[in-house]
């Protein structure tokens, strides 16, 4: 039997990296299109390397990471320390400040993203409060599928702990594909003990704090071993007081001392145990079993494309390139609901 190939996509990621990236593209009526325009732009380019059976696009709820936060209360303090920051931009437009502004331009072209996706043949999953991390994690650790191998799309290196012979990740600058067989020489240390040094880390971008002094660099220098064996934090305080027994440095102590804070950030950052809800849940096994609305139209989606000015992006001759791997995409899905029936 041959192999199905799915990709996920972590949505808000590849939303703001689109947006930043192009964020003075304009199209029709001098509109901000960045988003939306990058965003199809690079799916289109993945589904062309890649030719998957599907595509499934996770998406950021609504509220996403109040769950984490509620655990701990730095979580994204930077990016979202009043909660009901969307409710209130959306109410207004984001007529107020700049960031207001931006975040309106942000879910504005999210929602014009998703009105494309729907026309394209793409899967997607979003729910309140859970976030797009959680729902690729779920799918993965619940596929039962023998015969698929699954393909993310995104950045964020907490993708790493999934990695394995049925996950690969897919580099989004040189779509070089990371698995479990390169990870070690391009990383440093075996895909086993991502999470490990992940919590030593820890993630500015969510505002979840490292160990300050201890990374993955001093880590592998005074534990060698931990590059290619499998390590648990109570492995490493063991050799800690080992060590000291020959010779005490703060590297060990601080290690020692740090307990709390790494178990703190597992909890947070452990994707094997992932943030989800029953709705969550419902959600990802519609998505993963049942066919797509038979009256999507990717001729939909090109009169889209012509209205919101994104032909001169592309040029009249190269629509059937642009929207070629859709198509592509169209028959795979057509063919499973044959299958189905």
């Amino acid at each position: 039997m041959s192999v199905k190939k799915t990709i996920l996509v972590d949505g808000q990621w590849n939303l703001k990296r689109n947006f930043f990236k192009r964020k003075d593209l304009v199209g029709a009526n001098h509109k901000l299109c960045g988003g939306t325009y990058g965003f199809l732009d690079s799916t289109k380019s993945v589904i062309n390397r890649i030719m998957p059976d599907r595509v499934i696009v996770a998406w950021d709820g609504f509220h996403a990471g109040k769950l984490r936060y509620n655990i701990y209360k730095p979580y994204k303090a930077n990016r979202k320390k009043d909660w009901d920051n969307e409710t209130r931009i959306i109410a207004t437009e984001g007529i107020g400040n700049h960031d207001d502004a931006q975040e309106f331009q942000l879910l504005s072209q999210k929602i014009e993203i998703q009105s494309y996706l729907e026309e394209l043949f793409v899967r997607q999953v979003e729910e309140d409060y859970i976030e797009a991390d959680d729902i690729i994690a779920y799918y993965i650790l619940n596929n039962k599928n023998p015969n698929e191998h699954i393909y993310i799309y995104s950045r964020d290196r907490d993708f790493f702990q999934l990695v394995s012979e049925k996950v690969s990740l897919i580099n989004p600058d040189s779509f070089e594909i990371i698995t479990v067989n390169n990870f070690k020489e391009k990383f440093g240390y075996i895909v086993e003990n991502a999470l490990l040094f992940k919590c030593f880390e820890g993630d500015d971008s969510d505002d979840i704090k490292g160990i300050n002094g201890i990374n993955t660099n001093t880590l592998i220098k005074y534990f060698p071993d931990i590059a290619n064996e499998k390590y648990t934090y109570k492995r490493l305080v063991e050799e800690c007081y080992e060590k000291q027994k020959k010779k005490k440095l703060k590297t060990y102590e601080k290690i020692i001392q740090a307990e709390q804070d790494l178990y703190r950030n597992a909890k947070l950052m452990d994707l094997k145990r992932p943030f989800v809800n029953q709705s969550t849940i419902d959600s990802v096994e519609a998505v993963r079993e049942q066919p797509l609305d038979s009256d999507r139209s990717i001729e939909t989606a090109m009169e889209m494309f012509a209205r919101d000015g994104f032909n001169r992006f592309v040029g009249d001759s190269n629509l059937g390139y642009f929207f070629g791997p859709f198509y592509n995409l169209k028959s795979k899905e057509k063919e499973f609901e044959k299958n189905l029936i």
